[in-house]
């Protein structure tokens, strides 16, 4: 399977709609996603002959089952557009819209236009929409149900600059726009400095004509200082900024400075959460928060946007959206059957198990596996009718219920928002305390804890949901402080298969060997002691692994954060089927989320090779294992829980207080640990990974040691 991307091309360079399409393009790039050059033309009046050789010469490279992200519009009309889909569809490819912005004030003006783009926008199976507004406005039209949403909520700004000025509180307002469609410049008379880039005079008195900028150019000027004003010269500005995100916005967000925007924008809710800017009902509001806002309280949001800068910079709402729409895509298949697979009807959603185990304090731990979409799980009383619990998240899977009697059944419902409340969607079989007699360990799960009596309970609990019962678990108490070891105590007394274990303080990876030095089973597997894993994620990693006699068997993950989950450690590579090193060599290198977790290895392999006692032991590793591995499988389905809430100390974080030699000491040790300890028959893919992290760490630092470093990568030799 592939992926490809349209682009719009022809238009001046100025075009806002040209510009948005081209940066995404080049996001898409960073992903892998390919080019699908769209030009726009005098289509009208084209005949059907010609459309046919244009259209056949635009998807040239597409195979069935290859993905199609379609940057609407493409400039050519709808027509052109109704042809396109049709064609990607007769090479049975699929297709995601990616609707840059929603016209509504003209679609809703000319209701054929409306139902014509509603029909044309049905024929994909996802979209990528600029808000939740904007979504909601598509369902009143008509979007057929089932339709899968992925929302982008803003636009990113992509810049090579390396570094920007800090914002400083300057009394004058920035407006990107042109005064034509902007009025508001012309008439501009408030006591307060408006400096206007466009070529077009501005009018007003206290109005500044900057002049068209280049991007680069303009970053520079606006993070200057001062406030980047984002507002609407019409009736139809307005309903367009609640629908949809300004390019301006995040012109000015990603230049480093805070903004003003008009109260009832699209992005409001996320500008005041992050701390970003201030909404407003009127222009004179505007002026007078400009006035009176202090240099404390500027520099309390210019620090706010310089956090959230880096992450439009570089892409990282459009790379998301991406993701997310491919393996909504992806999904659907795993969860879809032929006619010959066909057993019995399948209901829309599915439980396809549910679990419930005493939990410490006393407390119950209800898991389960939902196949389906739904916004959230109701929890009741089997027998009552009672409802005892909510999770108000599609993807959650696991609930602590405290104060409940140790007898009670309880039943899962899934469920949508609907007009008049929530509807139940699917509704999941009763779960009880069993107590469960497993057969041979197959597989040990080892968890090293250190002062993690916060959160291990929680994980503990989600490996004792699993619906693969041959497996143990072993805890490995790292010489926590805390109420670890009683944690893991109450478990050991009340689940035959827990082991905890005891050492020192001596870091992850002494604790993560010592488990497997412990281990019974023939597989073994690592979980973080804040994390969690889905019900089902050992069972299908083991399948995988045995079925295809493999040494390696792993899955993508959801990294939880307080935006929600977002996919990580996903490989563009075929389900259930095994490849050579050789063969996942390409895949590790461009898509590497190089962690020890969410996977499933031989463990005589492990036992062989032990994890190495470095600052970045996971870096180090993980090549060195992969390059042993005779065969690996891979699942395409996120089945770990990375928790980036609990864990809320960031990379960033982690190094900003090291030494600029220290960080280099840190990443020499990785790349050397891997090129010594890896597979010699490897040694050639092993010197070009690490030569390709030594180039990526030349562009991120100005050190010249690293240079002296890929020269020494580039001359060893295992001796």
């Amino acid at each position: 399977m592939k992926v490809y991307i349209t682009k719009l091309n022809g238009m001046s360079f100025m075009s806002t709609e040209q510009y948005a399409q081209h940066m995404a393009a080049d996001i898409a790039h960073t992903l892998g996603i390919r080019e699908m050059g769209i030009y726009r033309y005098h289509a009208d009046g084209e005949s059907v002959e010609n459309r046919r050789r244009r259209l056949d010469g635009i998807i040239a490279g597409i195979n069935a089952g290859d993905i199609v992200i379609c940057q609407f519009p493409t400039g050519n009309g709808l027509g052109f557009e109704r042809a396109l889909i049709k064609h990607i569809k007769a090479y049975r490819g699929r297709i995601v819209i990616f609707i840059h912005s929603l016209e509504v004030g003209t679609l809703e003006s000319q209701p054929s236009m409306l139902q014509d783009t509603v029909g044309l926008y049905n024929e994909a199976e996802a979209l990528i929409v600029p808000s939740y507004e904007a979504k909601q406005f598509l369902i009143n039209q008509g979007i057929k149900a089932g339709m899968k949403f992925v929302i982008q909520e803003i636009r990113d700004y992509i810049t090579q600059l390396k570094s920007l000025d800090s914002g400083k509180l300057k009394r004058e307002l920035h407006f990107a726009g042109n005064p034509d469609r902007f009025p508001f410049i012309k008439t501009w008379n408030y006591d307060m400095l408006l400096k206007v880039y466009s070529n077009q005079e501005c009018g007003g008195n206290h109005a500044q004509r900057m002049g068209w900028m280049p991007s680069d150019r303009l970053l520079l000027e606006l993070s200057k200082g001062g406030f980047g004003l984002v507002w609407y010269g019409s009736e139809y500005g307005r309903q367009y900024l609640t629908m949809n995100s300004s390019l301006k916005l995040s012109a000015y967000l990603a230049a480093g400075i805070p903004v003003i925007v008009p109260r009832g924008i699209s992005n409001q809710c996320m500008i005041e959460e992050n701390h970003l800017g201030i909404a407003v009902d009127t222009l004179e509001e505007a002026v007078e928060a400009v006035k009176n806002m202090t240099e404390q309280e500027y520099q309390e949001y210019a620090s706010a946007v310089s956090q959230f800068a880096p992450l439009l910079q570089q892409g990282y709402f459009t790379k998301k959206c991406f993701v997310d729409a491919i393996q909504m895509i992806m999904r659907k298949d795993m969860y879809a059957y032929s006619e010959s697979d066909v057993v019995c009807a399948m209901p829309e959603g599915k439980f396809e198990y549910v679990c419930l185990n005493e939990s410490y304090g006393g407390n119950l731990a209800l898991s389960w596996t939902f196949r389906g979409e739904a916004e959230g799980f109701l929890i009741y009383d089997a027998d009552s009718g009672k409802l005892v619990g909510e999770v108000c998240d599609g993807l959650s899977h696991y609930l602590l219920l405290r104060n409940q009697p140790g007898g009670i059944r309880l039943i899962v419902k899934a469920y949508i928002r609907a007009i008049r409340g929530k509807m139940v969607i699917a509704e999941s079989d009763a779960a009880q305390i069993e107590e469960k007699h497993p057969g041979k360990i197959q597989v040990s799960m080892v968890v090293p804890a250190y002062n993690a009596a916060e959160f291990i309970a929680r994980g503990i609990d989600t490996v004792l949901a699993q619906s693969f019962t041959e497996l143990e678990l072993i805890v490995v108490n790292d010489g926590s402080t805390d109420e670890t070891q009683e944690i893991i105590d109450w478990y050991k007394e009340r689940y035959p298969r827990i082991k905890g274990l005891y050492q020192p303080n001596a870091g992850q990876a002494v604790a993560r060997n010592l488990g497997v030095s412990c281990a019974a089973g023939e597989y073994v597997g690592f979980m973080d002691s804040d994390d969690m894993v889905r019900p089902d994620m050992i069972e299908k990693l083991y399948r995988s692994i045995i079925k295809n006699n493999c040494d390696i068997a792993m899955t993508s993950a959801y990294q939880m954060t307080n935006e929600g989950y977002e996919v990580v450690s996903a490989y563009p590579i075929a389900e259930d089927t095994p490849i050579s090193f050789d063969e996942f060599f390409d895949h590790y290198f461009k898509y590497a989320y190089p962690v020890v977790w969410g996977k499933l290895y031989r463990r005589l392999l492990v036992k062989e090779h032990p994890i190495p006692k470095t600052t970045y032991e996971d870096s180090a590793w993980m090549p060195c294992i992969l390059s042993y591995a005779d065969r690996i499988c891979y699942i395409n389905e996120p089945l770990y829980e990375y928790d980036r809430i609990i864990r809320n100390v960031t990379y960033v974080q982690a190094v900003r207080g090291k030494t600029i030699e220290k960080q280099y000491e840190d990443r020499r040790d990785y790349v050397m640990f891997f090129l010594k300890h890896g597979n010699p028959k490897k040694m050639d893919l092993l010197k070009r990974l690490a030569i390709g992290y030594v180039i990526g760490f030349i562009n991120s630092f100005s050190y010249f040691k690293f240079k002296e470093l890929k020269d020494e990568i580039e001359q060893f030799h295992l001796t």
